[in-house]
This record gives C-alpha cells, sequence and structure tokens, in this order.
C-alpha cells in the first residue's frame, strides 16, 4: 500500500504495463482518486463517504473493511462521476480502474462483486 493510495505498487507497476502507461501516471491517478475521495463535497473522510453510500446506495457497497482500506462494490456510475471531476482520459480511467480490480482480487473474490465495479480505498 502506498501512502496516497491503497494500491500496491506492484499492482500498480504491473497494471502499467499491461495498459501501457508509466505507472508514475497511474500512481498519480490512484493518488488523486484517493484524495477526491478523502476531500469529497458534503463529507470530512472517507470514512464518512462509505458511511453515505452505505446509507444511499440501495446495495451496500462495503464488501470488506481492513485497519487499512476499504473494499468496495460500487456501480459504474461512481467511476464515472470520479473520473469527470478529475479530468481523466479513457486510458487513465481504464487503467485505474484495472488497478482497483487487480488489488481487490488480491484480496477477495471478484464474485463479491456482483456485477459492480472495485474499489478499494485508504481509511
Amino acid at each position: 500500500m502506498d501512502d496516497a493510495h491503497p494500491i500496491s505498487p506492484t499492482v500498480v507497476r504491473e497494471t502499467a504495463a499491461d495498459r501501457d502507461v508509466s505507472a508514475s501516471a497511474l500512481a498519480d491517478a490512484l493518488a488523486a482518486f484517493q484524495s477526491l475521495a478523502s476531500d469529497s463535497p458534503g463529507v470530512e473522510s472517507v470514512d464518512d463517504l462509505v458511511y453515505e453510500w452505505r446509507a444511499a446506495f440501495r446495495d451496500d457497497p462495503l464488501v470488506e473493511r481492513t485497519p487499512d482500506a476499504y473494499y468496495l462494490a460500487v456501480g459504474e456510475r461512481v467511476w464515472r462521476d470520479f473520473a469527470e471531476r478529475l479530468d481523466w482520459s479513457a486510458d487513465v480511467r481504464e487503467s485505474a480502474r484495472a488497478a482497483h480490480e487487480r488489488a481487490f482480487a488480491a484480496t477477495l473474490s471478484e464474485a463479491a462483486l456482483d456485477g459492480r465495479c472495485a474499489l478499494v480505498l485508504c481509511r
């Protein structure tokens, strides 16, 4: 786990190589995502954001919580919203999403996603 985001350096390197983006650009994108989640409008922390999502979404997005991270299964609209607010290109969005999927799968079964998108956030 990186200090700025919850995705391991190994996952960042592997995903970057698979997606033809630089590892540093991907790490920067993951850090920007974490930063936005930590400072989203109306919330003071990732804990608050996860609490809000659990109350607002029909399907509870929290799959697992560890001392360091939240493992969430969210709808496509969450990814679209974050990517739009971060002004990401399609390549960066898909690379970041792939990194979250790998990090999720390294800890939990992908079946836990139940058709939703993986999202891993630092606590």
